[in-house]
């Protein structure tokens, strides 16, 4: 719209200037330009300091031009939540501030500093933050708690030569693949041992050796088949040592027997396993009668077998000592 001005003339009433004719003429002019501009339309209606769309449903749209913005200095929207610079807060009284995403969507806020409040009732300190308790904490790559950092299927300290430590809640105790550590450390020299139902303890161990192996285990056969009783890694140890108790409970005998085996160079070879059985002591008068012992090598392994004379159940308890190569 081009602006008209009205020629008032040089003087009043001295015949220069604009005809009433052609000054009206120009008034209708401009006044018809304005009225045919969008401020002017159906489409809203400015009164006082209020602006509001006509038409049904419609929305009052505020748009720039180019790359210009829409500066609005101080505004309150639903007459409840008021912007003023970078700050969004509620105007009625204890009203919470709540921010929500449509459907499956997600409210995402790249940075936040928290300075009160709770989360899921946790309470949010400020310079003095409180415990907090979740039910759950994901972490998509990586977490950082404190000074421990968990990535992948990794849990490291932060801090330089830093322990890791593990420890449960009052009587609570470190459960790891089932098994239940020890609350507390044992006394010097102590092994662990584990009770056969998943709790490890301390427990004084009969000698510190450093060239031989002492243990002991039971087996039961009922079969007059040749049957391993016990066998040991022929790369590892070179001999051993049984002290065995026999037990036929069925007819009530009773046998304790020692043997001595060793093995030769060649690992794999069964002429290489060599067996002494001695020292035979039983219940019902005849030593040997219970079984008969062999040996072999099998798969590396060195193998002490027992042949039952009969196919009763027969339960052999045994103490190894082993002596390395």
């Amino acid at each position: 719209m081009a602006q008209i001005t009205l020629n008032v003339g040089s003087n009043a009433n001295d015949g220069t200037g604009d005809t009433l004719r052609t000054a009206m003429q120009n008034v209708n002019t401009m006044f018809t330009e304005v009225y045919a501009s969008a401020l002017f339309n159906d489409g809203i209606t400015i009164s006082g300091n209020n602006i509001s769309a006509d038409r049904s449903n419609d929305d009052l749209v505020l748009s720039p031009s180019g790359t210009g913005t829409v500066a609005i200095v101080d505004l309150t929207v639903d007459s409840n939540i008021n912007l003023t610079d970078n700050e969004i807060k509620t105007t009625v009284s204890n009203s919470d501030l709540k921010l929500s995403a449509s459907g499956t969507g997600n409210v995402v806020i790249a940075k936040a500093d928290i300075n009160g409040g709770a989360i899921d009732n946790t309470t949010i300190g400020a310079t003095t933050p409180a415990a907090g308790t979740f039910t759950t904490v994901t972490a998509t790559l990586s977490a950082s708690l404190d000074t421990v950092s968990v990535i992948d299927n990794t849990i490291t300290t932060n801090a330089s030569n830093a322990d890791l430590e593990l420890s449960g809640n009052g009587s609570g105790t470190v459960t790891v693949n089932g098994l239940s550590m020890p609350t507390a450390d044992g006394s010097a020299n102590q092994l662990l041992k584990t009770d056969g139902s998943g709790t490890l303890g301390f427990a004084t161990a009969s000698a510190t050796l450093n060239h031989s192996d002492i243990n002991d285990n039971t087996t039961t056969v009922a079969s007059s088949a040749t049957t391993q009783i016990d066998s040991f890694s022929s790369a590892t140890y070179r001999s051993a040592k049984y002290f065995i108790s026999i037990s036929d409970a069925t007819n009530s005998r009773f046998e304790i027997v020692e043997a001595n085996l060793i093995h030769g160079p060649s690992a794999d070879s069964t002429i290489e396993a060599y067996l002494t059985v001695f020292g035979n002591t039983s219940s019902y008068g005849n030593p040997g009668e219970l079984c008969t012992f062999t040996a072999d090598i099998d798969d590396g392994n060195v193998r002490l077998l027992a042949t039952n004379i009969s196919s009763d159940s027969t339960v052999f308890k045994f103490q190894r000592t082993l002596i390395d190569l």
